[in-house]
């Protein structure tokens, strides 16, 4: 009894830490609590399956990658940071009801973050975490329906979409709507800027080629209609003038940038069983110059070629998480909490760790993963159960893991030397 009024003086302190009294972006830093009972956890030892690989193998960033930033817009590749993560601070806002749904990001440009809260409203927060501008831009109808929102920055301007099949054009310093368009279809997907273009995925399975300037389709890509349905976000990149992207029944297309014409098309789903994948849960798509990495939820990791699209390579393992690219070296964690580092020409794996081996059964299912970063000594990584699990990197063992929350975080996101972590209701930063 005792006990149990413990843990309830505890949670009510957490709550009146988490309010914010002077009305301002961040609440008060305070200690992130440490999960003392697994805090550390070796991982020298593979499973007895693994026994063929190199049980004293230890990997670290090449020389010449150690002091540099990889960084692009949502942090692909790895990042020049490392710290103790001793403080945490958040902003908190109505919940998100669709938010593990369509799994939003944040955006960062230069000194500035770009969210959005349950009503669409889009905040701008400079340096010091202080609200430069909110604008909502929606009828008290379509607030109702919670929007969620995705970003794509041209430099003066930020291109929206949302889930009920809006697209807009807002000022960046000032959050003013410079256009607003109704789609035929809800949209989910990155959102990646070129030449004056924005392209983005419909729920239809399209790509589709807006006009910054009036919002005007200048192309669009059909792939096949069908009724499986990606439960994450869909992924594209840009590389050398063409689009690459992944649609709802797990094929990887390559387009013309300029006039939208397919130029290859690579299925990886084979003998679909429409029971067992009727929700594909692709990686984001990552790629160097010459292949494209992706996995998709049918327990397969491909290497494709960027210009034929034939397949380079593939293991029979899969991960929801995007992976990342350091040197030769290709980084992923798979949906069972596999550490897995591979030759990103051969597809040979280096190394496998099971990140859960010491946590127990019943508690294992909680620890689902939701996304990673690649840091200078650590890789820092999300659950679904409000965790965020401090990995040394060259070790490939568990140093820490940081109790956030109960429940699920977004991928971290590395911003002027701290992380931050989005979920349902609040930002999170650490440090």
């Amino acid at each position: 009894m005792i006990k149990r009024y413990s843990y309830f003086i505890i949670f009510l302190f957490l709550i009146e830490c988490s309010l914010n009294p002077n009305s301002k972006f961040w609440t008060k830093e305070k200690k992130i609590l440490v999960d003392k009972k697994i805090s550390t956890v070796l991982l020298s030892e593979k499973k007895k399956s693994l026994k063929e690989f190199n049980q004293n193998f230890k990997i670290s960033l090449p020389k010449n990658l150690i002091n540099q930033t990889n960084y692009k817009l949502n942090n692909d590749g790895h990042i020049n940071f490392n710290a103790n993560l001793e403080k945490m601070s958040k902003y908190n806002f109505r919940t998100i009801s669709l938010f593990s749904n369509f799994e939003p990001e944040m955006l960062l440009d230069k000194n500035y973050l770009f969210y959005f809260d349950s009503k669409g409203s889009i905040i701008k927060f400079d340096n010091e975490s202080n609200v430069i501008w909110k604008q909502n831009h929606y009828s008290k109808q379509d607030k109702k329906l919670q929007p969620v929102l995705f970003f794509g920055d041209s430099g003066e301007d930020l291109f929206i979409a949302d889930s009920i099949a809006n697209y807009y054009v807002i000022n960046k310093n000032t959050g003013n709507l410079k256009w607003k368009k109704k789609h035929s279809s809800s949209f989910n997907s990155q959102i990646k800027i070129f030449d004056n273009r924005a392209l983005i995925i419909d729920m239809e399975n399209q790509l589709r080629c807006f006009s910054l300037e009036t919002g005007e389709v200048i192309w669009s890509v059909k792939t096949q209609q069908s009724l499986l349905r990606s439960q994450k976000k869909q992924s594209l990149i840009i590389n050398n003038n063409k689009v690459y992207f992944t649609n709802s029944i797990g094929d990887v297309t390559a387009v013309n940038i300029l006039d939208g014409k397919i130029i290859w098309q690579t299925p990886t789903q084979r003998n679909i069983s429409f029971g067992s994948t009727y929700f594909l849960k692709l990686s984001d798509i990552i790629s160097d110059e010459k292949s494209i990495f992706v996995s998709d939820n049918n327990n397969q990791f491909f290497s494709i070629d960027l210009l034929t699209g034939s397949i380079n390579w593939k293991q029979n393992f899969s991960s929801e998480l995007r992976p990342t690219l350091i040197g030769n070296y290709l980084v992923t964690i798979t949906d069972n909490g596999l550490l897995i580092i591979m030759n990103k020409l051969s597809g040979q794996i280096i190394r496998i760790n099971d990140l859960f081996k010491n946590i127990k059964e019943k508690k294992k299912k909680d620890y689902q993963p939701i996304g990673f970063l690649v840091g200078k000594f650590y890789i820092y990584l999300s659950t679904n159960n409000g965790r965020i699990l401090v990995i040394n990197f060259k070790e490939g063992k568990i140093e820490k893991i940081l109790k956030l929350d109960n429940n699920k975080l977004q991928r971290p996101v590395y911003f002027n030397q701290s992380l931050y972590i989005a979920k349902d209701n609040s930002i999170i930063r650490l440090n």
